[in-house]
């Protein structure tokens, strides 16, 4: 059996592309941290504890398990990137390395994007620091042919992260519609999010890895379109059931409000549109079958109830009062 070695995960991403390899026969292991508790998961996996920044711990993994493929998920600094190129170099088929749609800079040079389009420069440390690992695989490639493929997910839906719009990550919002209370909007509705469910973005790597079509190239992984705010938002309120007022902010408000800076919002989510080509990846992959975004919503609401993870909807957050703002504003200003 092919053996692939996964570093990190299993999470969002990742344990979709660890059930899509083990329905596929493949010979599997995880390098990272609480492996005893993760083996109860996944018994048919062979578990590896260590931390990513753990150069010789990866290595004797590595070593041990004699891995054909490799598949980096949690790489966020050059010098690990470095590191793995050394362990690695001469002694396998196939490494992808998961990085992110940051690197092609906002607003986008191209709508939808093309990975094939001119980058713009990378905003925020996050993604500059995967565009130089990026880079570094790149020149390894055309240099010596190392066997390194790029995969970019875009903002993935999961268990434990769920963009919604520009702050929460669902948790607050979705008991907000739960109650039928107003929620926010940035924009008309009309501007455009990229969101993949993370469980099949994780698929994508599965069916990339060991593909001999794929070294050298960069592919986005996401769902296989792009959707408005108010198409993302309903797959939310229809799986709810229920039929919240939309008000709808002007980013440029929402930005200038106090208190939206300080909590790190990030800039794409409600500023910008993002939308992507998956022609790539549907060219070198026309066996693909995306699975349903509207299943990704539905696992984050039904997870998180069992958590008892929703606060109450009459918690107060900062939407609340951008909402209120925002109305008072619109009743004072003069016809």
């Amino acid at each position: 059996m092919t053996k692939v070695l996964l570093i990190g995960g299993p999470g969002n991403i990742s344990r979709g592309t660890l059930d899509y390899l083990l329905e596929r026969g493949y010979d599997l292991a995880v390098y990272t941290r609480g492996a005893a508790a993760k083996q109860q998961t996944y018994p048919d996996v062979a578990f590896y504890e260590g931390d990513r920044r753990d150069a010789e711990a990866l290595r004797r993994a590595f070593v041990d398990f004699r891995a054909e493929l490799v598949i980096d998920t949690i790489c966020f600094e050059l010098a690990e990137a470095k590191a793995l190129y050394e362990i690695l170099r001469g002694r396998i088929r196939h490494l992808l390395f998961l990085s992110t749609v940051d690197v092609y800079g906002y607003p986008l040079a191209r709508i939808p994007f093309r990975e094939s389009d001119a980058f713009r420069p990378a905003i925020g440390e996050y993604a500059q620091k995967k565009r130089a690992i990026e880079l570094f695989y790149e020149d390894k490639w055309h240099k010596e042919g190392f066997p390194v493929t790029i995969g970019r997910p875009s903002l993935s839906i999961g268990p434990d992260f769920c963009p919604m719009l520009f702050r929460d990550w669902g948790l607050r919002t979705v008991p907000k519609m739960k109650a039928n209370l107003p929620i926010l909007v940035p924009g008309d509705g009309n501007g455009l999010m990229h969101v993949g469910w993370g469980y099949d973005v994780g698929r994508m790597a599965g069916r990339i890895i060991g593909d001999e079509k794929a070294p050298g190239k960069g592919y986005t992984l996401s769902a296989e379109t792009c959707l408005t705010r108010d198409e993302y938002l309903s797959l939310f309120t229809e799986a709810l059931g229920v039929n919240p007022e939309r008000v709808y902010i002007p980013p440029e408000y929402i930005e200038r409000f106090p208190g939206v800076q300080a909590m790190g919002t990030i800039y794409h989510l409600y500023r910008v549109n993002m939308a992507f080509s998956l022609e790539a990846f549907q060219k070198d992959f026309p066996d693909y079958r995306w699975l349903p975004l509207r299943q990704g919503v539905e696992e984050f609401i039904t997870v998180n109830e069992q958590r008892g993870a929703f606060p109450s909807p009459e918690v107060e957050i900062l939407e609340d009062h951008l909402i209120r703002a925002w109305q008072a504003h619109l009743i004072n200003w003069p016809d």
